[in-house]
């Protein structure tokens, strides 16, 4: 049997999360930061945060007593590069280019202005592994779900230019769990970018697994996907019909955590 777990509220603090088979999933969620936790971040990261950024929200993984691993935006945002980078300045070059905004020279900035993050989760004991990998023939069965949330780490729209968003989806299965963390970027007239991250374990399997990908492409290629009208633009918006036309992913790594 399952113990679903819900406490609080939004506007206070909700938590929600499931207990099975010795794992507690957790997933809180609070307010955006007030301009006081927006200062602090900037203190401590040494860059400006995103405009949009839910500090409180918190998604942890325990098996037991152990926390295996869990997800902040706060160390999302430390690995966010600090200085110049001949890729981004490109990026940024392009970007006035294209763009008709006065102000677009303010996004070459000393540090990735993107937001971009290869951040997989905050936690020890993952090592590089060649197998099991995620069962996606498993993960396409037809079964119940026990638990399933959605949570927002970060998102900024970058000077009206495009967006990033960093995003958690949690799904529990009788079978399985699978925790999908992904930063998406769509950088218009310029280019898109999805990192995914999933975190993924079959209940009496002794090892956690987690796949990391990398996956890009020039903003024109993915329009040209678009109906033919060209008309319903809001796709561009929605990571998932963009990650289905970008090629496959450029750096592809795969670890795992023994139980």
């Amino acid at each position: 049997m399952h113990k679903l777990i819900k406490e609080g509220t939004v506007r206070t603090g909700l938590t929600q999360g499931i207990e099975y088979n010795g794992w507690t999933i957790i997933s809180k969620k609070s307010p955006i930061c007030n301009s006081t936790e927006m200062d602090n971040l900037q203190k401590d990261l040494g860059i400006p945060p995103p405009e949009m950024v839910f500090g409180n929200n918190i998604v942890t993984l325990s098996k037991g007593d152990q926390t295996i691993l869990s997800f902040n935006a706060r160390d999302a945002l430390a690995q966010v590069e600090h200085n110049d980078n001949n890729i981004k300045v490109a990026y940024a070059a392009e970007w006035a280019r294209n763009s008709t905004r006065s102000d677009v020279k303010d996004v070459v900035k000393p540090y990735d202005w993107t937001y971009s993050t290869t951040y997989k989760g905050t936690g020890e004991g993952f090592e590089e592994a060649e197998e099991p990998g995620v069962d996606v023939a498993r993960l396409q069965q037809q079964e119940p779900i026990l638990f399933y949330d959605e949570t927002i780490l970060y998102e900024d729209e970058l000077a009206d230019n495009g967006t990033t968003l960093i995003s958690i989806r949690l799904r529990v299965m009788p079978s399985c769990f699978l925790i999908l963390h992904r930063m998406f970027l769509r950088v218009d007239n310029v280019l898109f970018r999805i990192n995914d991250t999933r975190i993924y374990h079959e209940f009496g399997s002794p090892y956690v697994v987690r796949e990391y990908t990398s996956r890009e492409d020039r903003f024109q290629k993915v329009f040209n996907n678009l109906p033919a009208a060209k008309s319903d633009v809001s796709l561009l918006g929605d990571p998932n019909w963009v990650g289905s036309k970008l090629p496959p992913p450029k750096t592809f790594t795969r670890e795992r955590f023994v139980l």
